[in-house]
């Protein structure tokens, strides 16, 4: 296996920055609607080809 060439800091900060400590119900579902969200938009994309 080879290392990744890639400097992933840039990326662990954009993602450290974009998290939360913040876990309370609410925010809990508003990640499940999320997901439901960009599953039903990606199962959609391939139906009018």
């Amino acid at each position: 296996m080879e290392r990744s060439p890639v400097n992933d800091l840039e990326i662990r900060e954009l993602l450290r920055q974009a998290l939360t400590d913040k876990m309370d119900r609410e925010t809990y579902m508003k990640g499940i609607d999320r997901s439901y969200y960009y599953e039903a938009d990606g199962n959609d994309a391939g139906e009018d080809s």
